[in-house]
């Protein structure tokens, strides 16, 4: 019977076997801890124990135990589910937080009143991020200096071959804060960043993982944003990946690029674009409706596909309990949804 270990205060977790101690049941998982001599010795990977119960490959860790309730991980086999005090345990494939001072390379208007800002990393430095994250942007505004989340619109360019220094953000004006994000960043030489966050992310494991699994791509408005970096790192890790993209507007000016699932579609045999509208109207021959509405007509068994929706909470919510007939849960569907408006 496995046990699980939670690392305080990150709250990651990982399943160990009784025959496994808890660094090597860590590494199994992609979870870093800090190990060095393997039998105890250094004791780099001492941490103290909050509850559980261990049984040690030495006698050098029942001692630590007993005297000092601190708990050597290269030894330390659970005989319980516990919670150690671990401080740098991160979760895998966790990239470091880091704040960059930018340049401002262009600020682009594009149809349905989006703007395309492009910017560039000091020299010397790269941005490292997964597709599907997001960083903080510090704009001064009229109420004071305020950080703002924004998806960044382009995968990693050391995935796709660009320049790993640029990236893109994409805002939708038309709310007073993001005027004056788009008027800031216009007059702007330097933008200032910290990136990158969220777990709506691909990394390479993931598609090696789902290489023979659909992948649903959901977007609305300009969230379209957040899934156009998830499908560049999908495509530049697996060009033969099925991946079917629902874009949703409320008219046909709010396909900002429309060009560019297109020309995925025209590249890449299995990329498959349906971009929607929710009422018909002249001049548009696509199709309208709910997007799990069109879904639905597309499918008819979700339980083996993966999901990954950019918009607001009530139409990812709405999305996955319409689909959950179909198979979908939320161990299937990704969306930072989930992270800033659980229910």
């Amino acid at each position: 019977m496995s046990h699980t270990i939670t690392f305080r205060p990150s709250g990651v977790r990982i399943r160990c076997r009784p025959d496994q101690t808890i660094a090597e049941a860590a590494l199994e998982q992609g979870v870093v801890v800090p190990v060095s001599c393997e039998n105890g010795v250094c004791q780099i990977c001492q941490a103290p124990r909050l509850s559980g119960d261990f049984r040690f490959r030495n006698e050098l860790g029942e001692a630590i135990l007993e005297q000092d309730n601190q708990v050597l991980c290269c030894v330390a086999y659970p005989s319980s589910d516990a919670e150690i005090d671990m401080p740098d345990v991160f979760a895998p494939y966790h990239k470091a937080e880091v704040s960059l001072a930018c340049q401002v390379r262009s600020v682009t208007e594009l149809p349905g009143n989006v703007y395309r800002a492009e910017l560039l990393a000091p020299a010397g430095k790269k941005v490292d991020f997964w597709p599907g994250q997001y960083l903080m942007l510090t704009v001064d505004t009229r109420d004071g200096e305020q950080q703002l989340p924004y998806s960044l619109a382009s995968a990693p360019g050391s995935m796709t071959g660009a320049d790993p220094r640029t990236f893109e953000l994409h805002i939708a004006a038309g709310s007073d804060t993001a005027d004056q994000v788009i008027a800031y960043l216009k007059q702007a030489i330097i933008a200032r960043v910290t990136l990158p966050f969220g777990d709506c992310r691909i990394h390479p494991d993931y598609v090696k993982q789902h290489k023979q699994t659909p992948l649903l791509m959901v977007a609305a408005g300009s969230g379209f944003s957040q899934i156009k970096s998830l499908i560049e790192g999908v495509l530049a890790l697996n060009p033969l990946q099925e991946i079917h993209l629902y874009w949703s507007n409320k008219n046909r000016d709010g396909f900002y690029l429309a060009d560019l699932p297109l020309s995925w579609a025209q590249t890449f045999a299995n990329f498959h674009y349906h971009p929607i509208i929710e009422q018909h109207s002249d001049g548009w021959n696509g199709r309208a409706g709910w997007i799990y509405q069109v879904i639905h007509e597309d499918f008819t068994d979700l339980s083996q596909a993966q999901m990954f929706a950019c918009g607001s909470p009530n139409m990812v919510y709405g999305t996955l309990d319409q689909l959950q007939p179909l198979g979908l849960s939320q161990s299937n569907m990704h969306s930072d949804v989930f992270a800033y408006a659980p229910r």
